[in-house]
């Protein structure tokens, strides 16, 4: 009968962590620093989230606010519409007039076709009866919370992965350097200068 059994002590981090001669304290560096990049980009998986929702709870807000405060009213091209081209899209612009609470506006908005003066055509307004930007869907918080927290996510783990990269680096350099001055020292050859005397 076949007989399967653990032990730890041949596992690579108890070699890595306990006391065995062969293993080089750049190892041990090494392994610590890895393990601290894997702790910190698990413990920023929260802090990511609570980034994500207060981002969430602020557009929302931002969002909510512009449901209230602009909505649509009726304007009339007071001449024909121009072409205003931008690096990835085009648009009309058109001066135009139309009424708010407080009296008539007159002012150049961005209309999506072409109008011809006397046309009316619907735009959004906001509280103080300015031409603005349609609201924002509230929809869209959730959206950018979650990319947010992802971006913020993202960017813990590529910092530490980075500081792992560079150590890893320097200690493969220093590694590489003390394997120079062993073989040098086996072969007897001083960095070139070999001792020849009887």
């Amino acid at each position: 009968m076949d007989t399967f059994t653990l032990d730890w002590g041949r596992s690579s981090i108890v070699r890595l962590l306990g006391r065995n001669q062969l293993v080089r304290s750049s190892d041990r560096l090494e392994t610590f620093a890895v393990a601290l990049a894997a702790i910190a980009v698990l413990v920023a998986v929260p802090f990511a989230a609570a980034f994500g929702t207060s981002v969430k709870e602020a557009r929302s807000l931002t969002y909510a606010r512009q449901a209230v405060s602009r909505h649509e009213t009726t304007a009339m091209a007071l001449e024909d519409a121009r072409l205003h081209v931008q690096l990835d899209s085009q648009t009309f612009d058109v001066k135009a007039r139309w009424s708010a609470e407080d009296g008539i506006h007159v002012g150049t908005v961005s209309v999506p076709d072409v109008v011809r003066a006397g046309d009316r055509f619907d735009i959004w307004i906001d509280a103080d009866g300015n031409n603005a930007n349609s609201p924002t869907p509230p929809s869209r918080a959730a959206t950018e919370a979650v990319g947010s927290a992802a971006l913020s996510w993202i960017a813990v783990a590529a910092v530490a992965a980075a500081g792992v990269c560079v150590l890893r680096r320097m200690l493969d350099r220093a590694r590489y350097a003390d394997w120079d001055r062993d073989l040098n020292s086996l072969a007897g050859n001083d960095g070139g200068r070999a001792n020849h005397e009887q």
